[in-house]
């Protein structure tokens, strides 16, 4: 693989919560489930995802014989195990991530996906867009809700509220949404799939803060996105949806909880 990507903090100054890491053959990108700062681990996310991210990339680089399911499962293990002491790690808010992984075996491209981050894998004629939906079909409808409301009335902090409630209670519990945190449980409920190398001819890493262009934008579509990461390269579009923010700074053409998001963007040639 050739890679390149792009990655930005949502604000000038604050912590950047994304994490990227890519070698000849693997790469992997981590979203940090933003969480208030009382969350039961004194670390905080920048640290869960850098230690989580680091060891999901040397199990699935180093140990081939492992399916990257299980890979994810070690490395949420050894996760917890650096702070399990030290940290709540049984409360619903503490230190968690979506996931992408992507790595090649011989004549063979596999991927897992696990929550809202998206894999964009494009064929000679087709392009595939892979990524998790539980969390938008279990807080789309009150997020939808929320965004009825003029940002910051009363009205909407109340359904913003309430949205976050619904989502904390719903994370990785049966019928629920997942997301890799201190229970390496989670790695069994990622997308996961398997490609002949020679049907793949790149492929793209978003979180979500980059893929709001074309989900929660609409500025453009996949086939659009995967264009511009080709002749243009990630900065540009994470450049692009910096854009779109700035343009609608106080939410009213594209409600959202986040004016400005953390945003990385992998572009990957196979």
């Amino acid at each position: 693989m050739r890679v390149e990507f792009a990655t930005e903090p949502g604000h000038p100054g604050k912590p950047n919560e994304d994490f990227v890491v890519a070698g000849p053959t693997t790469l992997v990108l981590l979203d940090g489930v933003t969480s208030p700062a009382d969350n039961g681990c004194k670390h905080g996310v920048n640290w869960f995802v850098e230690r989580l991210g680091s060891a999901l990339f040397t199990h699935s680089g180093g140990r081939p014989d492992r399916s990257l399911g299980e890979c994810l499962h070690d490395a949420i293990e050894d996760t917890a195990a650096l702070h399990v002491d030290a940290c709540d790690l049984v409360r619903p808010d503490a230190p968690a991530a979506t996931v992408v992984v992507a790595r090649i075996i011989e004549d063979r491209l596999e991927y897992l996906v696990l929550s809202d981050s998206t894999l964009l894998i494009e064929g000679e004629d087709d392009l595939t867009v892979i990524t998790d939906d539980r969390t938008d079909v279990i807080g789309g409808p009150l997020r939808r809700a929320r965004d009825a409301h003029p940002v910051g009335t009363p009205a909407y902090l109340t359904a913003h509220q309430t949205y976050l409630d619904t989502l904390r209670a719903a994370r990785n519990v049966p019928g629920g949404y997942w997301v890799a945190a201190a229970d390496p449980a989670a790695a069994s409920e990622a997308l996961t799939g398997t490609l002949r190398l020679s049907d793949v001819q790149a492929l793209a890493a978003l979180t979500d803060g980059a893929s709001r262009l074309v989900d929660r934008f609409g500025l453009s579509d996949w086939d659009g996105l995967m264009t511009v990461l080709r002749h243009f390269g990630p900065a540009e579009l994470l450049a692009r949806v910096r854009a779109a923010e700035a343009s609608d700074a106080d939410g009213a053409r594209w409600p959202r909880g986040k004016t400005c998001d953390d945003a990385t963007a992998v572009w990957a040639l196979i």
